[in-house]
């Protein structure tokens, strides 16, 4: 018989088939999951189910579900800060430079590259922007805001958005 199991089943409301030792059901949770979770360290478990505790790849996990990635050679107290700190920021000229590294430019109507159209990189002469950014880069940032044409894409010489 596990540790664990007995300690999940006195959650349980008294009436619960459950507390039944011979019921086949505890039987099968006990050789199963009860002798899972008696292998395991639930210290590290338990501390990577949440954000403020975790390490390593359950770390990686949590940035993950938030669109966030890992900076190659990251450490995880930086990385958990970055995470916190992106999922609460606001879609603004400074976050899309600080955070994401992006240079924005002041848009321009039919803009291209090959002609060396005249452009700033002034965030405050506009409120519509223009910038380079990776595949990858422009979907986290597709996901998380509303960009709703205030940044377009440059790709190759072209605007696209």
């Amino acid at each position: 018989m596990s540790d664990f199991l007995p300690m999940l089943v006195d959650l349980l409301p008294e009436h619960s088939g459950l507390k039944r030792v011979d019921n086949p059901l505890r039987v099968v949770l006990d050789r199963s999951l009860g002798e899972f979770m008696d292998s395991v360290d639930s210290e590290t478990v338990f501390d990577g189910l949440f954000l403020e505790s975790a390490r390593g790849g359950w770390l990686d996990a949590f940035g993950r579900d938030y669109g966030v990635s890992r900076k190659l050679g990251e450490g995880d107290e930086d990385y958990r800060s970055r995470i916190v700190f992106e999922k609460l920021e606001y879609l603004t000229a400074r976050n899309l430079q600080e955070i994401y590294g992006l240079t924005l430019y002041a848009f321009v109507d039919d803009f291209d590259a090959g002609e060396n159209c005249l452009t700033s990189d002034n965030p405050y002469i506009s409120s519509k922007y223009m910038s380079v950014a990776s595949d990858e880069l422009q979907g986290i940032l597709n996901g998380k805001f509303v960009l709703d044409g205030e940044i377009v894409w440059l790709v190759g010489d072209k605007i696209v958005g």
